[in-house]
């Protein structure tokens, strides 16, 4: 994904839109060790703006990933929408900023697009806020079948309290 600078870079108050759709070869992000695909053509949409020497761009980042669900384990897709903002300069000055450099008349803004992808990402994935998760006796799907086992097991540490409830 590039931004082509010729333009704005030379007119300051220059404003200029873009809209880009791109389907990455490799649509791959790692994110806490975990390979997630995505599976959309990511959407970058925004603008460009001269000003003092400094090139301002806004981005809205929108892509679908393919996640698995931390409860049940199954496979879900996790819409990511993300607002940027990103300034770039010709000449580093001022170690105190936050910008990036740019050489040429084109930016590869892949992977801050990839970035703030990422960055967006829920750490815990859920497929629906009401997941029931996995039985932790037979191991089943609790979202698509009621099995009739019974989870008796007590904390070591609160077998003194299940006493209490045994008093009638």
């Amino acid at each position: 994904m590039d931004l082509n600078f010729a333009g704005i870079s030379k007119t300051e108050g220059f404003k200029e839109e873009f809209d880009i759709t791109d389907h990455l070869v490799d649509g791959t992000i790692v994110f806490c060790g975990e390979n997630l695909n995505i599976v959309s053509p990511i959407t970058v949409k925004g603008s460009a703006v001269n000003y003092g020497g400094k090139i301002n761009v806004d981005l809205t980042i929108t892509a679908k990933v393919e996640r698995t669900c931390s409860r049940c384990l199954e496979s879900f897709t996790e819409e990511v929408l993300s607002d940027s903002n990103y300034v770039f300069v010709k000449d580093a000055k001022d170690d105190n900023e936050d910008y990036y450099v740019y050489k040429g008349d084109r930016v590869d803004i892949t992977e801050l697009v990839l970035g703030d992808i990422a960055a967006r990402l829920s750490m815990k994935p859920l497929c629906s806020e009401n997941c029931k998760g996995l039985c932790p006796m037979c191991g089943k799907n609790k979202n698509n079948i009621d099995c009739q086992c019974k989870n008796e097991d007590v904390d070591p540490r609160m077998q003194a309290l299940s006493k209490l409830f045994d008093r009638k």
